[in-house]
């Protein structure tokens, strides 16, 4: 009864209290059928010869207070080879612990943001599988990182101006400079809100504006050069994950990167000195287009499990929960959440 309830997607507090079963109980039913699926499975693949091309590691937060733990999917079949607690080196060199590493005997690559130590253990167990820098965390974080911060530092410039012309509206007794001074502080509040507003015309792709976004954006660039230098950057960047010549990719990112840092803005310098050492790591995009979005997108099926369950004290039925989800449509068990 309570795995037929399960297979009809009832919830464990909702069986519980049908047939006056703890909840621990059905859960331990779960745990065991989630886990004979999931090796029967992984049987299936011992027997075809399964071998990962394309992987993707990323961590998801369990709950508040900065509590991660860590997923590699493989990109082809979208099934999740693993899952576990934490982001750290040592928790994340039980993946390649708990697996027979000629499991990634054919891998190809391996799309993963720019986690140092999803880095070095990738290196140090798979030597010759490129890493990929995922294009979509890179751009994130130039949104984030240097034209929100750069956006908002621009906007302090109005704000204070339209401050310092208030002041001075009060400490000068010529009416016509009185005038003068607050036309000219209303002019600089004005910006400084237009400014705060202008976030996504900055992040979005030109052929996503409309022509009166188009006009804004142009006369925002116009007026801020350390915004328009920071645009023209995102723009350049956004090419260089479109090539496909290697040697192209890694001139182009050694020029993206020098030009940052003779750039002499702050927010801008600071990033490309961040990625300056893994030139060769963004320019494996042009051999090896991969990146983490699928994996970011079953994240967001986490997050509808974590809501589900009010989160999860067992992390090891929590993981197995995480990885059962995972297995392929096309894969025929007796499937429930």
């Amino acid at each position: 009864m309570i795995i037929h309830l399960l297979k009809c997607h009832t919830s464990i507090s909702a069986i519980s209290a049908m047939l006056s079963v703890h909840w621990s109980t059905i859960q331990k039913i779960q745990k065991h059928i989630m886990d004979k699926a999931l090796a029967a499975f992984e049987t299936c693949l011992k027997k075809s010869n399964y071998r990962p091309r394309y992987l993707a590691v990323d961590e998801f937060a369990i709950h508040k207070g900065h509590r991660y733990a860590t997923c590699v999917m493989d990109l082809e079949t979208g099934f999740i080879l693993w899952a576990g607690l934490g982001r750290s080196m040592a928790d994340f060199e039980h993946f390649f612990k708990s697996i027979d590493l000629s499991l990634l005997s054919r891998l190809k690559a391996v799309a993963m943001d720019m986690n140092a130590s999803f880095n070095r253990l990738f290196q140090k167990y798979c030597p010759k599988g490129p890493i990929v820098y995922d294009r979509y965390h890179m751009q994130a974080q130039f949104g984030r990182d240097v034209m929100g911060a750069v956006r908002l530092e621009e906007a302090q410039k109005h704000r204070q101006e339209a401050e310092a012309l208030k002041k001075y509206t009060k400490e000068t007794n010529n009416p016509e400079l009185q005038k003068m001074a607050r036309e000219k502080s209303h002019e600089e509040r004005k910006l400084y809100t237009e400014l705060k507003k202008s976030r996504w015309i900055l992040l979005k792709k030109d052929d996503h504006l409309n022509e009166r976004q188009k006009t804004h954006l142009l006369d925002i660039l116009s007026e801020h050069r350390d915004l328009a230098i920071c645009y023209a950057m995102k723009q350049e960047m956004t090419r260089l994950f479109t090539l496909t010549d290697y040697e192209e990719a890694l001139a182009g990112w050694t020029k993206w990167i020098q030009a940052g840092l003779e750039s002499g803005i702050p927010a801008l310098v600071k990033f490309a000195r961040q990625k300056q050492k893994r030139i060769k790591e963004l320019a494996a995009h042009a051999l090896y287009p991969i990146n983490t979005g699928k994996l970011e997108g079953f994240n967001n099926k986490i997050k509808v499990l974590k809501r589900i369950g009010y989160g999860y004290r067992n992390m090891d039925y929590f993981f197995t929960l995480i990885r059962f989800h995972s297995l392929p449509k096309n894969y025929s068990s007796s499937k429930f959440p």
